[in-house]
C-alpha cells in the first residue's frame, strides 16, 4: 500500500514539474478548466504534494514486517478444578525430604516417616508431579565397595623351602626382595567395617607364615589419578622360626603373641602392591600388601 502511494506521487510530481510556468507564460494545467491558474496556488500544491510523498517514504521505511504468530498460551488451571487424596509408599528416601521439596506450594501433604507414607491432596496436575518426583529420587543407594586385600609374605629360600617364584603381580619387585612367596592371605571387608583372618596353625610353624592379619577400617576415598584405598589400623603377626633351629633348644607350643609384628595405616593405590615391612638382615623377611576394590 505505501509502495503504490509512493509511485503515484513520483508521478504526479514529475507531471507538474513539467507543466510548471515559466515567467508570466500561462499555465494550461490538465486538471482545471480555468486557463490561468494562480502561481502561487499551483507552488503550495507542489509542496503539499512533496510533503504527502515524503511521509509516504517515511510510512514505507518504517513498515513492520508481519510478526509471527504467537503460540498458544497455557491456559493455568481451573480455580475450580476438584482436589483428590493420594498416598504414596516410599521404600529408600524420607517422605518429609519429599515434602519439603513441595513446601513453597498451596496443596496439603502429611509425612508419616515411620510407615514411609506420603499423603498428598491436590490437582490431578500436582498429584502427578508428586509421583514424578518421587520416581526420580526414591532410589536405592549406592552399596559401599569392597576392599579385597591380599598379604604376601616373601622370604629367602632357607626360610621357605616350600616357597614358590613371585606370582605376576610381583614381578616388578623380584630385583627389589629376590625371595620366594612363602605365604599368602586374603581376605575381604566392606569399606569402613573391620576384618580379620587368622591362620589355622597357631603355634610356631617349621618356616615362615602369616598367623594373622587384622584391620580397623578401610575407605575407598577419590585421588588426583583414581581411587585411593585407606587401610587404618592394619595389623600383622608372623610366625618367624629360629635362624638355626638346631642351635636353639626346642620351645614348647604357648599362647600367640599378643603385639603384632607389623602395625601400619597407609594409603594404597589399588592392584598395587607395597612393600609394608622388612624384618631381618641376613635373610630378611618381606610383608607385601596388594589391595583391590570390588564393586
Amino acid at each position: 500500500m505505501a509502495r503504490a502511494a509512493v509511485i503515484e506521487f513520483a508521478l504526479l510530481y514529475g507531471s507538474l514539474h513539467t507543466i510548471a510556468p515559466q515567467g508570466n507564460t500561462p499555465l494550461n494545467y490538465p486538471f482545471t478548466s480555468k486557463p490561468n491558474w494562480p502561481k502561487r496556488l499551483l507552488e503550495m500544491s507542489i509542496q503539499r504534494l512533496l510533503l504527502a510523498c515524503a511521509a509516504a517514504c517515511l510510512i514505507y521505511a518504517q513498515d513492520p514486517k508481519p510478526a509471527p504468530p504467537a503460540a498458544p498460551a497455557t491456559p493455568p488451571p481451573s480455580a475450580n478444578e476438584p482436589w483428590t487424596t493420594k498416598t504414596f509408599d516410599l521404600k529408600f528416601i524420607d517422605p518429609e525430604q519429599v515434602r519439603n521439596v513441595f513446601s513453597g506450594q498451596s496443596h496439603v501433604m502429611e509425612a508419616n516417616r515411620d510407615l514411609k507414607l506420603l499423603t498428598a491432596r491436590g490437582s490431578a496436575a500436582f498429584l502427578k508431579e508428586v509421583e514424578d518426583t518421587i520416581k526420580r529420587l526414591d532410589v536405592a543407594p549406592p552399596l559401599p565397595p569392597n576392599t579385597q586385600i591380599t598379604v604376601y609374605l616373601l622370604a629367602a629360600a632357607p626360610q621357605a623351602p616350600a616357597g614358590t617364584a613371585l606370582p605376576a603381580e610381583l614381578k616388578a619387585l623380584e630385583k627389589e626382595l629376590p625371595a620366594k612367596m612363602a605365604d599368602l592371605q586374603m581376605f575381604r571387608v566392606r569399606a569402613g567395617q573391620p576384618g580379620e583372618t587368622t591362620s589355622a596353625e597357631a603355634a610356631p610353624a617349621p618356616a615362615v607364615s602369616i598367623y594373622r592379619i587384622r584391620v580397623d577400617s578401610s575407605s575407598v576415598n577419590p585421588g588426583p589419578k583414581g581411587d585411593v584405598v585407606s587401610l587404618n589400623g592394619l595389623k600383622i603377626w608372623l610366625n618367624i622360626p629360629p635362624a638355626d633351629p638346631a642351635a636353639t633348644p626346642t620351645i614348647p607350643a604357648k599362647t600367640p603373641k599378643a603385639e603384632p609384628d607389623v602395625t601400619a595405616d597407609l594409603d594404597v593405590n589399588p592392584n598395587e602392591a607395597v612393600v609394608v615391612a622388612k624384618i631381618g638382615v641376613d635373610k630378611p623377611v618381606a610383608v607385601v600388601i596388594r589391595v583391590a576394590v570390588v564393586r
